[in-house]
C-alpha cells in the first residue's frame, strides 16, 4: 500500500522561492561548463548536430520537470550543480540551461553562439522547439499555454506562501464546506473532455511536464493531501507519475510512491 512505502528521500523543492545569493554577473564559459563533463562536440557542425546540453540543477529542486521533459525526448545532457560558476542565471538560481548544440568547437566562439536560458518554463518551451515537435507556431502556441498556466495559476493555487516566499501550505486541501480551488475544477472539466487523457488532443507534450510536475509535488510533500475529489486529475496524476522518463528524473521510490497514491485515491 501507499502507506507501507517510505517517504522518496528528496528535499523540500518550494521551501523558498528566492535565492539567498546577491546578485552576479555571470560569463558564462564554455571551457569551464564542460570541465570534466562528457560533451561529444565531434558532430557540431553536421547538418543535424548532436545535442551539447548543460543543465544546472539539483534533485531537490524543479529542475527534475527538466530532466523528465529532456528524458522523454531522448536527449543526452550533463548536470552542474547550482554553484557552479558556469551557471548562467544572474542570481544563481536554478534551473538554468546551456546549450552549445549549435555552437562552434571553438571554445571562444562557443561561448558567444550558445543559448543559455533559465526558469523551467522557458527551458520547456525552448526544448520542444529546437529538439522536440514544436516545428510551427501553432504547435508552440498549444504548447505555451499550458506551461505558462502551470507557472501563472496552477502554482499559485497550489503553493501557498508567506511575504517570504516560503510555501506554508497547498490550495488543494479543502476543509469543511470550503469551495475547491477554481483551477482545479476546471483541469478536471478538461481532462474530462479530453480524448488523449492529455492537455492536448495531439498527446503528451511539454505542457504536461509542467502540470503534471506541479501537481505531483503536492501528495511528496503535503502527504495528508488528497486529490480523490477530481478522479480525472487523479488518473492523470497516476499516468504522468508511470512515465518512464518520470521515474528516470525523479527516481524510481518516487514514481512507486505517487502511482500508489494516486492509485489509493482513485480506489
Amino acid at each position: 500500500s501507499a502507506c507501507a512505502i517510505a517517504a522518496p528521500s528528496v528535499a523540500r523543492p518550494f521551501v523558498s522561492r528566492h535565492s539567498p545569493r546577491s546578485p552576479r554577473r555571470v560569463r558564462v564559459s564554455y571551457r569551464v561548463v564542460t570541465a570534466g563533463v562528457m560533451i561529444d562536440a565531434s558532430s557540431a557542425s553536421a547538418s543535424s548536430p548532436k545535442p551539447r546540453l548543460v543543465l544546472f540543477g539539483s534533485q531537490g529542486s524543479r529542475s527534475p520537470l527538466v530532466n523528465w521533459y529532456m528524458h522523454e525526448l531522448g536527449l543526452p545532457f550533463s548536470v552542474r550543480p547550482p554553484s557552479d560558476s558556469g551557471n548562467p542565471h544572474p542570481f544563481g538560481q536554478i534551473p538554468a540551461l546551456v546549450d552549445f548544440t549549435d555552437s562552434s568547437t571553438d571554445a571562444v566562439a562557443a561561448d558567444l553562439e550558445s543559448v543559455q536560458l533559465w526558469e523551467s518554463g522557458a527551458i520547456l518551451s525552448y526544448l520542444g522547439d529546437r529538439h522536440g515537435d514544436l516545428d510551427t507556431p501553432k504547435k508552440r502556441a498549444n504548447a505555451s499555454k499550458w506551461i505558462l498556466w502551470a507557472n501563472a495559476s496552477l502554482d499559485p493555487c497550489l503553493f501557498k506562501e508567506n511575504e517570504r516566499g516560503q510555501v506554508l501550505d497547498t490550495g488543494a486541501r479543502v476543509v469543511g464546506k470550503q469551495e475547491p480551488p477554481k483551477a482545479l475544477q476546471r483541469l478536471e472539466k478538461v481532462l474530462a473532455a479530453s480524448q488523449s487523457g492529455w492537455l492536448l488532443k495531439e498527446g503528451f507534450g511539454p505542457g504536461d511536464v509542467a502540470v503534471g510536475a506541479y501537481l505531483l509535488y503536492v501528495p511528496q510533500f503535503f502527504r495528508d493531501v488528497s486529490f480523490s475529489r477530481w478522479p480525472k486529475i487523479c488518473d492523470y496524476m497516476k499516468r504522468c507519475a508511470s512515465r518512464p522518463a518520470y521515474a528516470e528524473a525523479y527516481g524510481d521510490d518516487v514514481a512507486e510512491f505517487l502511482v500508489n497514491k494516486c492509485t489509493e485515491w482513485i480506489e
